[in-house]
């Protein structure tokens, strides 16, 4: 799942402060939506699907998968010796920001992808068709973040359909938003791995020993082959959980 907005921007800017500037585009991102949504659309914001009340579920559903997925594939990686850990360090003020910075990417980026841009697909196309086209231009978005690799262009495009699945059924973000930042928080600056290509600040210091194609090497997790396989039976579980309680939303 990508960290920050348009791969190829944040390439170029990685010099600036990554938290002032991941502010800032966060905020001029939920801004040019909401004009767009309430100016162009002439809509609601919470039509994007902020709704809360009633699904609250959803969003622990969301951070109980994303710390299966990551449990999962990182208990086969270090019981099998392919990665270790030198350290555990602990800076107050930098696990701080790290989380403040990956729930803001959370929320702008589900708000971005899933709510505007498959919300308005989904007025248009069949709603299968924009969930695919969605992941698409999510995937293509993170072309550009370094250390980018086709499998991981291909993890990054199953995590916009895994992302994608819960609004499918529910046109609500709030699953999304709380698998996308608990998956970027304990895959970064808790486990130690690069995530979408950029380090951040960990409270354990990993070692890889193992290939790059089982490890995800620097581009983190979401480049491995574990994480394929993770996501394609993610997304087979969340299908078959909502297609035996509704039809995908019209």
């Amino acid at each position: 799942l990508g960290l920050l907005v348009g791969g190829g921007v944040m390439g170029g800017l990685l010099g600036l402060d990554i938290y002032l500037l991941t502010t800032l585009l966060s905020l001029l991102s939920v801004l040019l939506i909401y004009v767009l949504r309430t100016g162009l659309d002439r809509e609601s914001w919470i039509s994007l699907g902020w709704q809360w009340k009633g699904f609250e579920k959803d969003f622990f559903a969301g951070l109980l998968m994303a710390l299966a997925m990551l449990g999962t594939g990182t208990c086969i990686l270090a019981f099998s010796k392919n990665i270790g850990w030198m350290e555990v360090k602990w800076t107050g003020e930098s696990f701080f920001l790290s989380m403040g910075l990956v729930i803001m990417v959370a929320i702008y980026e589900e708000l971005a992808f899933r709510g505007y841009i498959m919300g308005n697909l989904m007025k248009s196309v069949p709603p299968a068709a924009a969930l695919l086209i969605s992941a698409l231009i999510f995937a293509i978005f993170h072309g550009s973040n370094p250390n980018n690799s086709w499998l991981a262009l291909v993890n990054v495009f199953l995590a916009g359909v895994l992302l994608g699945m819960n609004y499918l059924f529910t046109r609500n973000l709030w699953f999304a938003i709380g698998l996308h930042f608990c998956w970027n928080f304990v895959q970064g600056p808790v486990l130690g791995y690069e995530v979408s290509g950029l380090s951040l600040p960990s409270i354990l210091t990993q070692i890889q020993n193992g290939r790059e194609l089982l490890t995800g090497g620097r581009f983190g997790f979401e480049g491995s082959i574990l994480d394929t396989i993770l996501s394609l039976i993610a997304i087979a579980i969340v299908y078959f959980i909502y297609k035996t309680r509704k039809n995908p939303a019209a």
